[in-house]
Order: structure tokens, then C-alpha cells, then sequence
């Protein structure tokens, strides 16, 4: 999986997702957003458009990271998820867990 890290204004922290997100991937993804959750940005979110596979340990780590986001009182988003992912994340209630929005809203939320 490729990460690539955008940040919008001076609020929040873009990470876009590239390839499968699988048991392989999740140490990499992982390491990347601790890093920047160390400068305690106000959001940080996962553009999942480009993902087309995620596993079980791939959905725990998403877990993961946004119970430590919460922790540090930092909001965490997943926006632009591709639709058939959607749809896991649907039969397993984790869009009712997960703060899901389209990326425009994302950024107009942010910019206030």
C-alpha cells in the first residue's frame, strides 16, 4: 500500500490511501499517522477511494488509530471510501462507528 500525507490549512492532516489494506500494510499505516498525531493536529483523515481490499487486521488498525486519535482529542475521518468497501463497512455497523463524509465536505468543515 502506498500512503501519500497532505496538509490542508493549518487544521488538518490528509492521508491518501493507495492498494490493498491488508496485515502487511497495517505496521506501515500505523507508523505514519502516529507520527504525525505527535503534532496533535485538529483532524486527521483517511481518503479511501483508492482502496479496493481491506481485511480484518486492516479495519482493526483503522480501530486503532482513531481510538488513539480520540484520545488525544483529535477527530478522525475516513472520506471518499470506495463503494464496496462501504458496503463491508456497512454489514459490520462500522459506518455508524466510523465519522464517514465525502472529501468536499471534508474540507469545508475544516476551512471554518
Amino acid at each position: 500500500m502506498d500512503i501519500k500525507r497532505k496538509i490542508i490549512g493549518n487544521k488538518l492532516v490528509l492521508f491518501e490511501l493507495y492498494g490493498k489494506f491488508n496485515i502487511e500494510e497495517v505496521l506501515h499505516f500505523e507508523e505514519a499517522v502516529n507520527m504525525v498525531m505527535q503534532d496533535a493536529p485538529t483532524a486527521i483523515a483517511i481518503n479511501m477511494e483508492s482502496i479496493k481490499y481491506i481485511d480484518s487486521s486492516g479495519i482493526g488498525s483503522l480501530i486503532k488509530t482513531m481510538n488513539i486519535a480520540k484520545g488525544k482529542n483529535i477527530d478522525f475521518v475516513i472520506t471518499d471510501i470506495d463503494k464496496e468497501i462501504l458496503h463491508i463497512f456497512k454489514l459490520a455497523y462500522l459506518d455508524r462507528f466510523f465519522t464517514i463524509m465525502p472529501y468536499n465536505e471534508l474540507l469545508e468543515h475544516y476551512s471554518k
